[in-house]
């Protein structure tokens, strides 16, 4: 893991430290006071974790583990101030990150559209872990997702609003009767709450978005693929949010979320055979007035 250790006979410093998607540069001024910077160069905030391992005559407000919002572009991470003027400081840290933004709530409930489009018959069902279809005597374990198939391909639609966060949509398959690839195609988007929605198994080079692009409910952002799965056309919907596991260790967790059809909530609990409906209502819930006015005049 990457390092950093400076000393206090410098009057101003800038370093930069290297690690994947994000980027850590530190100033320090005429006082001291050493200034952590993040250099986010995605779409989305990612959080990170500061682990300082040698904090010498120096303080933080987090202490020896700061948590921080890494926000699109350049941003303050973490702020070390000198405790006694007139000694000497240093300070050594490491550093991890997760996609998405630990601190984001809902300000509402979120609700989510059948991201199939309108109109269409589907079957739903939950899905359950790999290691159950590998070994039936595995038990069912944890949440991993939901399953809408469909007698023939059909387009996809984006369930929430939110950003192009991540996709791979060139991978063409050529083997039959598939249960799982791990080369599936997919679209991810992340939403204002910090979470994700993951949508695989599409047709590749089929997508109508691309990274960065906002997208609403309903907009058609690909075509479904599985036409070589034993279980025919289909999508696979996960969603994830950012986690904090321990005091130093970041992560991701899936959860369930609540889908909405024309007749209100939908659960599946059960697989379940329906027609797919987009309530006007859950289009326009997280849309700001400028979208609303602008969704409204091109009806």
């Amino acid at each position: 893991m990457k390092t950093l250790f400076l000393s206090a006979f410098l009057l101003f410093s800038l370093n930069f430290v290297s690690f994947g998607q994000i980027e850590m540069e530190s100033e320090r001024d005429n006082d001291g006071v050493v200034s952590i910077y993040a250099i986010n160069r995605t779409s989305i905030p990612h959080t990170v974790v500061i682990n300082f391992s040698q904090l010498q005559n120096m303080t933080t407000s987090g202490g020896g583990n700061v948590t921080a919002l890494a926000s699109p572009g350049r941003s303050r991470v973490a702020t070390l101030k000198p405790t006694l003027s007139g000694q000497g400081t240093n300070y050594r840290y490491s550093y991890s990150y997760v996609k998405g933004n630990l601190f984001a709530k809902s300000k509402t409930k979120a609700v989510y559209l059948i991201p199939v489009e309108a109109g269409h018959e589907v079957m739903a069902a939950q899905m359950n872990p790999l290691a159950t279809q590998l070994d039936k005597n595995e038990q069912v374990g944890s949440y991993v997702g939901v399953s809408f198939s469909f007698p023939s391909p059909t387009a996809i639609v984006a369930p929430r609003k939110g950003v192009v966060s991540s996709m791979k949509m060139d991978y063409v398959g050529d083997k039959e009767n598939l249960s799982f690839n791990r080369e599936e195609n997919f679209i991810e988007l992340y939403h204002e709450d910090g979470t994700f929605t993951k949508i695989s198994v599409l047709k590749a080079n089929s997508a109508q978005v691309k990274e960065g692009d906002l997208v609403f409910p309903g907009d058609i952002i690909a075509q479904s693929g599985g036409e070589n799965y034993s279980s025919g056309p289909h999508v696979r919907m996960i969603n994830l949010r950012p986690v904090k596991k321990e005091a130093d260790k970041l992560g991701m967790e899936a959860f369930p979320v609540t889908f909405v059809g024309e007749k209100g909530e939908i659960s599946f609990n059960q697989p379940e055979k329906f027609t797919v409906a987009h309530p006007e209502e859950v289009v326009i819930a997280e849309m700001s007035k400028r979208e609303l006015k602008a969704f409204q005049e091109g009806k």
